[in-house]
């Protein structure tokens, strides 16, 4: 049954990200203003798309895009929140059903809800919109509800490259051991999965150059640890994990959203091991060679 559970999860995911990317894939008509500049190029601060704000009861809050009619997620500039007047405020001076406009480099990365991370000013128009509250405010219980504590953290593993910025979802966990309270009752989880390389992991993308990535996860971990393989190593040791050579530690850091930061190598597997207060989790990935 938990195996089913899990099945109609992801499926549900994929379906969510497909709606998402569909969405970024027509972003471009969501942006509105001045679409040039003295080199005829694209200028950020002249496009910008029309949101609500929507918040909840316990200070979780995302925007929709209201020609869109996605939700998603993104920074609040420091210095360059203004109200009607013009004047500078602050982020707890938005409410909920607050309209506002958007400027920014107009490219969402395609998750469920969608990311925005390129935004450079944000404009309120008008105050606390009952109707778009009515309309859009389930998207906060949708999207904010509280996780059962047996659920696994899951990872996005994101980068930007030329044409977009991408999040890719890792569907499924590698082995785990986990422990969590329900009702009253602590219970222990622990999986154990075949090698990474007797596995084959999620392709998250093809590069012929070192990139760097992004590792999210929606509970953030207490400690990130990463190892690679040469992704040519994947198939030779499916009858036996005797001879496996160990894996390549990799370097990483954390950025300024707390999120672990790494340079990944064209042609390789990567093991990404999180620590929590529950336990720990295995999630594997493959970046191909071009």
């Amino acid at each position: 049954m938990r195996r089913n559970k899990k099945i109609i999860f992801v499926i549900l995911i994929t379906t969510l990200t497909v709606i998402i990317s569909t969405a970024c894939a027509v972003e471009q008509s969501d942006f509105r203003g001045d679409k040039s500049s003295d080199d005829g190029k694209q200028a950020d601060r002249g496009r910008f798309l029309t949101a609500v704000y929507l918040q909840n009861n316990d200070g979780n809050s995302l925007f929709v895009n209201l020609e869109g009619e996605y939700p998603f997620t993104g920074t609040i500039p420091e210095g360059e929140l203004y109200d009607e007047d013009g004047e500078k405020i602050k982020e707890q001076d938005l409410k909920n059903g607050d309209v506002v406009n958007i400027y920014g480099n107009g490219i969402m990365a395609q998750s469920y809800p969608a990311q925005y991370p390129g935004i450079t000013k944000i404009e309120r128009t008008e105050r606390a919109n009952q109707k778009y509250i009515q309309e859009y405010g389930h998207y906060l219980d949708e999207i904010f509800t509280e996780k059962d504590p047996a659920q696994l953290p899951y990872l996005n593993v994101c980068y930007t490259d030329k044409l977009a910025s991408v999040a890719v979802m890792i569907p499924e966990s590698l082995s785990c051991t986990w422990t969590y309270k329900k009702n009253g009752e602590t219970t222990t989880i622990t999986t154990d999965a075949p090698h990474i390389l007797q596995t084959e992991p999620t392709e998250v993308t093809k590069l012929s150059e070192p990139m760097a990535m992004e590792l999210e996860f929606d509970e953030k971990p207490e400690s990130v640890q990463i190892l690679s393989w040469d992704d040519s190593l994947l198939g030779q040791y499916q009858d036996s994990a005797a001879g496996i050579p160990e894996g390549t530690p990799v370097e990483v850091q954390e950025n300024e959203k707390g999120n672990t930061e790494f340079t990944v190598q064209p042609g390789c597997v990567y093991l990404v091991q999180g620590q929590w207060e529950k336990g720990t989790v295995d999630y594997g990935f493959r970046v191909s060679a071009e």
